[in-house]
């Protein structure tokens, strides 16, 4: 298949999720075609002096927290870090409400997604008579799925499904440690769940975080992986699990999948080999056999990025 055929089959799949006409499609192209590059560029420069703009903003908020925090009574504590975070939170929905403002919207979103959960976690700090921590991290990160999750289902803005994934597996992960799960089990739940997510993402309009999910899924999935099976007789099937992240790689069409798989894949091989040929006579040889499995796997990759992901 060609680069073209990919490109149509990803056009059609965006036009049918999103409910987009031809008629629609034809107008946009139109009026791209008529006035290409100043609004383009006037888009670039306003994303990027919002985003400027909320970094100065965090970091001012940042600098008279810190200069400040020993003399804040506990509720001035509680004030400055949740209080300022639900503000920002409320900003940034009237933002999105008004299109003169939608820009502003992402980096008060993320000042927000900081600032709360930081709060939250002062004040029961502060308020608090003891227990286990988990309970009070497991409290924060129910509040904040749930505002992140609704506001995201009501207003579909990227920065908020983000934000709805990151607390999600907080939540999860510490109810799975309260309930004494074991950790590596933990990872692979988490791990494939996020995989399937980002595999969802990807067929979305939000498909911009789908390659960090991919990412973040992988690793947690291959990392449990290997701490389960290290050192047992089941060791090598790790490295069927690398070669299995390269086949979904080129089933999801994703470089990200693919860039984890291969390096996994390369540092199970060199781990492997050192810790079983290192004081041999073949070590020498193992090494010249992981230098051309290298070159093979780095071809190979490349072949696979060409052929089935681009």
């Amino acid at each position: 298949m060609s680069l073209k055929d990919d490109a149509l089959q990803d056009i059609v799949s965006l036009a049918k999720h999103n409910q987009i006409s031809l008629a629609e499609i034809a107008l946009a192209l139109e009026a791209h075609t008529r006035q290409p590059n100043q609004e383009e560029s006037g888009s670039v420069l306003s994303k990027l002096f919002g985003y400027i703009g909320g970094i100065f903003v965090f970091a001012g908020i940042g600098v008279f927290i810190s200069m400040y925090w020993d003399d804040f009574s506990s509720a001035s504590r509680v004030i400055v870090t949740l209080g300022t975070g639900l503000m920002a939170f409320v900003m940034g929905l009237i933002c999105v409400a008004d299109s003169k403002y939608e820009r502003a919207a992402t980096p008060l979103f993320l000042i927000s997604s900081v600032l709360q959960p930081t709060g939250i976690m002062v004040m029961l700090q502060e308020y608090s008579s003891g227990g286990d921590v988990r309970h009070g991290l497991l409290f924060m990160a129910a509040y904040m799925l749930v505002q992140q999750g609704a506001t995201f289902w009501a207003k579909q803005r990227t920065v908020l499904a983000f934000g709805a994934i990151l607390f999600g597996c907080i939540f999860f992960a510490n109810l799975f440690d309260i309930w004494d799960i074991n950790e590596k089990l933990i990872g692979m739940v988490i791990g494939s769940s996020l995989l399937c997510i980002a595999y969802a993402i990807n067929k979305s309009k939000h498909m911009a975080i789908s390659p960090f999910w991919y990412f973040v899924g992988a690793i947690l999935l291959l990392w449990s992986i290997f701490e389960s099976v290290e050192n047992t007789l089941l060791e090598p099937l790790y490295l069927g699990a690398t070669a299995f992240t390269i086949f979904l790689s080129t089933y999801v069409r994703s470089r990200t999948l693919l860039l984890v798989g291969t390096i996994t894949m390369l540092l199970y091989i060199g781990y492997y080999t050192a810790e079983h040929f290192a004081d041999t006579v073949g070590w020498p040889i193992a090494l010249v056999m992981i230098g051309i499995a290298l070159i093979g796997l780095s071809a190979l990759a490349v072949r696979l990025n060409n052929q089935y992901i681009k």
